[in-house]
This record gives C-alpha cells, structure tokens and sequence, in this order.
C-alpha cells in the first residue's frame, strides 16, 4: 500500500534564487496538496532580497508526477503555474514552466529539486 504513504497535505520548506537581469534570492514555504497520486497543486511565498532592497515572490503550481509510487531513489515531475514578483515600486507577473525531481516521492520524508522558467531561470531546492 504505498499510495497510502504518500501525504495529502505536505508542507515545503525551500530556498529559491530566479536569475535574471536582477537575481533574486529568497527563502520560503509552499503547500502542496496531492489531488491524485500523479497530480500535486501547490501554493508558495517567499521573501528575500533583489536589487539591494526586500522582495517577495508568490507562485501558484501544477505538477505532473511520473513515478509517484517509488520509495527509493529519485522520481521526476514537470509543472507550470503562474508567479508574482513583488517589491518596492514593482510588480510583474509571470508564466512558469518547471522540471524537478524527487527522492522517495512514496514516503513521507524526502528532498526537491527543481529547474524552472518564469521572470528568469528559476532554481528551487528542499
């Protein structure tokens, strides 16, 4: 009964840099809930620093799991959604198209990977 393993309801903790013509650097957290076994939406912020002033980023993700069952070793999964980057005197928003992957996605413990594009190259780890 692996499926039985699998959380409903995770929460990710994350460290989250997006390069662009100005990097941002942030830390955060993302709700994730599994609405089947290969399909997870996913709800995140995160603050942190762009262009020497405070900075925000919120996202809203699908994703597609490819072996959501595996206990051992890492299992990809691709997603897009969309973003917001916040600051000081800017907002922008942003598509986003993402390919990650995860150790263990069949247990209750494991760590994230992530490579994505949306107002930059985006890379989320944890």
């Amino acid at each position: 009964m692996q499926a039985q393993a699998q959380p409903r309801v995770a929460l990710k903790l994350q460290a989250l840099g997006v390069f662009a013509a100005e990097p941002f650097v942030a830390g955060g957290l993302a709700l994730t809930w599994r609405t089947t076994p290969r399909f997870t939406v996913e709800v995140g912020a995160g603050a942190g620093v762009q262009a020497r002033a405070l900075a925000g980023r919120g996202e809203a993700l699908v994703a597609f799991h490819l072996d959501p069952f595996r206990t051992r070793g890492v299992s990809p999964y691709a997603g897009g959604g969309v973003a917001a980057d916040l600051r000081a005197g800017a907002t922008a928003g942003y598509l986003v198209v993402l390919l990650g992957v995860e150790s263990r996605p069949g247990r209750r413990r494991g760590w994230f990977a992530e490579l994505g594009l949306g107002g930059g190259v985006g890379v989320a780890l944890g």
